[in-house]
């Protein structure tokens, strides 16, 4: 209170002739409580005394009980600038008793005969008891300097705000559930007399006469108030903005002494507990939660868990025990902590550090002591369409990092125990990725979350765990988890893995002979531009654990979103190889069916189990039937019909790996069962300088072109992990009629030579191949066949001893027959 001792002295000086006339006096404590904002500051002046009693006298400040003689005084009330008596207001006499002990409130608006049309000022203030609102002083005698029980604290109660109805308070503490202690209050009236509580905590409801609604909630600390007593007044308006936006409504309380102090107001404030200790020793506690009016324990909170939100009291001192799951009382408690919450605030409790010993140090030296961290600003809603994640550093172990989202760094640099704040993102797709402080391009910890389905909602982000178990007492290890306002368990974020893949283009549709291929990773972009049928890429790096989009497009692409064909979602799995293959037609209407019927849709078909490499000096071969519009088939490897290679492999089947010796061989493709003399077409594969490589065969093209838009016909490519793609030589023509019966070998088994005859329905070109077990060519011969019989001679010598196949081939026809060599 602004020069208030010294004047309070001076003016007991100016009184010194009237307390030697007349020895008798009163105890007085005078309490400025008028809200009139030309009143906020005053002089009073005792009696018109040459100088202010008290100087500058502010609203909402008290006199101590000051001495002063009994009989009529006159009260003179002057702005705060007053310089003498001349600039007084108003006086009002009081008369004091001898021995009595006063209060006395100012109270009330400046009349308008003392300030024309202030009543204009202050349209809200009527009070309701009809009494009048004016500036006066409120006289109560039987004032008490002191209590009158060491337990208890007396109280009286003033009711000074103008434009509050005729009130109750209602006192609820430990033992009071809900004394009336002020009941039918008017305006500008007193309680009867000094109540006397016990000194305690209260929290104190000011409700209409009639009971309802609350008009306010006080907090009230009598604790340090044992054996003394005050003075509780109403103060300010209700309602502010109708009354010139004067001072808010509250409750003050005022001492002996002159101190006053104002009652914390109760609002309420949303909380979400969360418990993110990871220390073993407190994977299950219980929580205290105890304010004045009530306590909730919450039994066996779980590690990586939380409340919803819930209502608490703010503006005192709220009770968080934690304690042991095996908890009979708060007395068992391990941590005890006292949060005063702000009124309409929300905040996340987020319980972080370590209890026990045997943990590693923090890198960046920040102490890992248990604590429960309050953080302001939580909420429990993000504007529509938008997730707002809130991210918060609870790894005790994990250094200073930061955080990106697809790609771009969110947070850029945050600690231990720290927050971000709220990071407001489109509800969709994201990878999330832990990365060193200021530097999204390292990454230290790769996480998927996919939020597209949490629009509206805010989440709390957690880094939750220990980087290195081990050092750590095998605590839980490091992940990234979202808490959702409802409560409950952590969410996991999907930890992203490494996996391999190659994509190849086998689809044969002549509308996508060349497309352009986005692999979206969401952290990144892989782009393969005008990528061509029976192309292939080497093995590239693909994240795992959730859907990479795997986007065709027109060649004329200018972006993920330009020309789109298809868009298709791959999930890989952690250390998994695949084969991406895309396969099939656009517009199967337009295409002959697949003889199975099996769909030919175009896709990507996924093959996992992968081989970049093969083992040795072998070669390590997988097929794979991608011809929309050829059927089931089985692969014969040279000409032994015995063991299929592969048995009957429909169109879009893959089969696993077979390890073939290096070598050439003559791959047969026949219909299933039908053997090698039914074979509709033979392939040389030159594999002699693959050894320790494996590759991938797949059927590609159309059967019949003409009845698939002219697309290319059939044939088998063979695919290597380097991305190097190769058309195996047909060693047929599968639109040629097969006939064995035009041609004899003489003798057979030959020895150093022998005659091959033939029978030609026509003068053709005729090529003539000698294949061995393999499949490797090692002879050859091309002439001018005639039209009827006709024979050639061959020198076998260079032969060695065993069994080959001749094969002759003309425009029309085809015939294949054993040559035995004995020599």
């Amino acid at each position: 209170m602004k020069k208030l001792m010294l004047p309070l002295v001076m003016g007991l000086l100016c009184l010194g002739q009237s307390i030697q006339v007349n020895a008798q006096t009163a105890q007085v404590q005078i309490i400025h409580n008028a809200p009139d904002g030309l009143a906020a500051v005053v002089d009073i002046y005792v009696n018109g005394g040459a100088t202010p009693t008290l100087d500058d006298f502010a609203f909402r400040s008290a006199t101590p009980f000051l001495t002063l003689p009994a009989g009529t005084q006159t009260i003179g009330i002057a702005p705060g600038n007053s310089t003498g008596p001349g600039n007084i207001l108003a006086n009002i006499p009081i008369t004091l008793v001898a021995g009595e002990t006063y209060v006395v409130m100012a109270s009330g608006i400046l009349p308008d005969v003392i300030v024309p049309n202030n009543s204009t000022l202050y349209p809200g203030s009527v009070a309701a008891n009809g009494a009048n609102i004016g500036f006066d002083l409120k006289i109560k005698t039987m004032g008490q300097t002191t209590g009158t029980s060491t337990t208890g604290t007396d109280v009286l109660v003033f009711h000074g705000s103008t434009d509050a109805p005729t009130v109750d308070a209602i006192a609820y503490g430990k033992g009071v559930a809900g004394a009336t202690i002020v009941d039918n209050l008017a305006y500008g009236t007193y309680t009867s007399a000094y109540a006397t509580l016990p000194s305690q905590l209260y929290t104190l409801n000011v409700t209409p006469a009639a009971g309802t609604p609350v008009v306010d909630s006080f907090f009230v600390d009598l604790t340090p108030l044992a054996n003394g007593a005050g003075v509780v007044f109403a103060s300010g308006f209700l309602n502010p903005a109708q009354n010139s936006n004067g001072p808010a409504f509250g409750l003050f309380v005022a001492l002996p002494n002159g101190t006053v102090l104002p009652l914390g107001k109760i609002g309420a404030a949303e909380v979400q507990v969360v418990h993110n200790c990871a220390d073993p020793l407190a994977a299950s506690v219980d929580i205290y939660v105890d304010w004045v009016r009530d306590s909730v324990k919450l039994d066996n909170v779980a590690f990586r868990s939380g409340t919803p939100f819930v209502t608490l009291p703010s503006g005192y001192p709220v009770s968080i025990k934690i304690a042991p799951a095996t908890s009979t009382s708060s007395a068992d408690a391990i941590a005890s902590f006292a949060p005063t919450l702000m009124n309409g605030e929300g905040y996340y409790a987020i319980a972080s550090g370590v209890v026990g010993t045997g943990f590693a140090a923090n890198p960046s030296g920040v102490s890992t002591a248990f604590d429960v961290v309050f953080i302001p600003g939580a909420k429990a809603t993000a504007p529509a369409g938008n997730i707002d994640l809130f991210v918060y550093h609870g790894a005790t172990d994990a250094p200073e990092v930061g955080v990106a989202a697809n790609g771009g760094l969110a947070v850029p640099a945050f600690d231990f125990k720290e927050s971000a704040g709220y990071v407001s993102v489109p509800a969709a797709e994201y990878r999330i990725d832990v990365t060193a402080a200021n530097n999204a391009a390292s990454v230290i910890a790769p996480f998927y979350l996919d939020a597209s389905g949490l629009g509206g909602n805010a989440a709390l982000a957690l880094a939750s765990g220990f980087l290195t178990p081990s050092a750590n007492n095998n605590g839980p290890a490091f992940g990234l988890y979202a808490l959702l306002p409802s409560g409950g368990n952590f969410v996991a974020l999907t930890a992203v893995g490494a996996a391999r893949a190659q994509v190849v283009h086998n689809a044969a549709d002549p509308g996508a002979a060349t497309v352009d291929v986005y692999i979206n990773t969401l952290a990144d972009t892989i782009k393969l531009d005008n990528f061509a049928f029976r192309t292939a890429t080497p093995f590239v790096n693909l994240p795992s654990g959730y859907p990479v989009k795997v986007v065709i497009a027109a060649p004329t692409s200018t972006g993920i979103g330009n020309g789109v064909i298809a868009t298709i979602p791959v999930t890989a799995m952690n250390a998994e190889t695949y084969h991406l293959i895309a396969n099939g037609v656009l517009a199967p209407a337009s295409f002959a069916v697949n003889p199975d019927g099996r769909s030919t849709a175009f896709q990507l078909v996924v093959l996992p189990g992968a081989k970049e490499a093969a083992a040795g000096t072998d070669v390590d071969v997988r097929v794979f039937h991608g011809a929309t519009d050829a059927p089931t088939v089985d692969v014969i490897a040279n000409f032994n019909q015995a063991a299929p290679l592969v048995a009957a492999a429909a169109y879009g089947d893959g089969t696993g790996y077979l390890t073939v010796p290096a070598a050439a061989y003559t791959l047969g493709v026949t219909p299933t069962g039908a053997g090698n003399a039914g074979a509709v077409a033979r392939y040389l594969a030159p594999l002699s300088g693959a050894g320790g490589q494996a590759l991938a065969v797949l059927a590609s093209g159309f059967l019949t072109p003409s009845t698939n838009q002219n697309g290319l016909g059939f044939g088998l490519l063979a695919v290597f992990a380097d991305g190097a793609t190769l058309l195996l030589d047909n060693t047929t023509s599968i639109d040629l009629e097969q006939n064995n019966g035009l041609i004899r070998i003489l003798p057979n088994p030959a020895g150093s030579q022998f005659t091959l005859e033939a029978s030609l329905d026509a003068a053709s070109p005729v090529a003539v191949k000698i294949l061995d077990m393999n499949g490797r060519t090692v002879m050859a011969r091309e002439t001018q066949g005639v039209s009827g019989f006709q024979s050639w001679n061959f020198d076998a010598s260079q032969l060695t001893n065993g069994v080959y196949f001749l094969e002759l081939t003309t425009d029309k026809t085809r015939s294949v027959q054993k040559l035995v060599v004995r020599q």
